[in-house]
């Protein structure tokens, strides 16, 4: 009688366990429920793959782009892969965020900024021109030295490889804002319509 009742109670048990593995399996197989799935996180987009004529991802920016080689240094050639559905343009900026500037931990040298590129856009040429205004739209507000379009990198002498840094930025829509923007202005501007956007860096140092 005691054998009947505890083999009762072992089947009683067995069943439990099982109809709570169903009933966690059905509500996200492995306790993700609805939202868990598998554990995956969030359906993020691709980041957008840039390349850049002359130097890969991490490597030495060619002297011909930078100070090294005078004023007035043309932009290497870079292309990106296409935006996520709904780009309309892009925004790319360069900058050097190794120099301290008065003091602050997060300023740093502009050295190039263009916006409004078009959204079907993948590429720009070597040695956009320095001006304010290009023919596609785009604009090209001040760098480091008040003036429109590409600074080539030029570090103090003795102060090793800077990491000279290009992001680009699909948008859900042109900013349509003048050349004579700033910089925060232009950031504050992105906000709430960056879909993906790119990071690629260049290294340069002066003896």
């Amino acid at each position: 009688m005691r054998v009947t009742r505890f083999l009762m109670a072992l089947a009683l048990v067995v069943a439990a366990g099982a109809g709570a593995m169903i009933a966690q399996d059905k509500g996200g197989k492995g306790g993700g429920g609805k939202g868990g799935g598998k554990g995956k996180g969030p359906n993020l987009p691709p980041m957008v793959k840039m390349t850049i004529a002359g130097f890969a991802d991490g490597g030495k920016i060619p002297a011909a782009n930078t100070c090294a080689a005078g004023q007035g240094v043309p932009s290497p050639a870079i292309s990106w892969t296409a935006g996520p559905a709904g780009t309309m343009s892009y925004a790319l900026i360069l900058h050097d965020p190794d120099p301290v500037i008065a003091g602050s931990a997060t300023n740093d040298v502009l050295h190039w900024a263009i916006f409004d590129i078009p959204g079907d856009a993948t590429s720009l040429p070597a040695g956009v021109p320095n001006q304010a205004d290009l023919p596609s739209g785009a604009k090209q507000p001040n760098n480091i030295a008040g003036q429109p379009g590409y600074f080539g990198p030029c570090p103090p002498a003795g102060h090793g490889d800077h990491h000279y840094t290009f992001e680009i930025y699909a948008l859900s829509a042109k900013l349509g804002l003048p050349a004579s923007t700033s910089r925060p202005d232009l950031m504050n501007a992105m906000n709430g319509k960056v879909l993906s956007k790119g990071v690629y860096i260049g290294m340069f140092g002066q003896q």
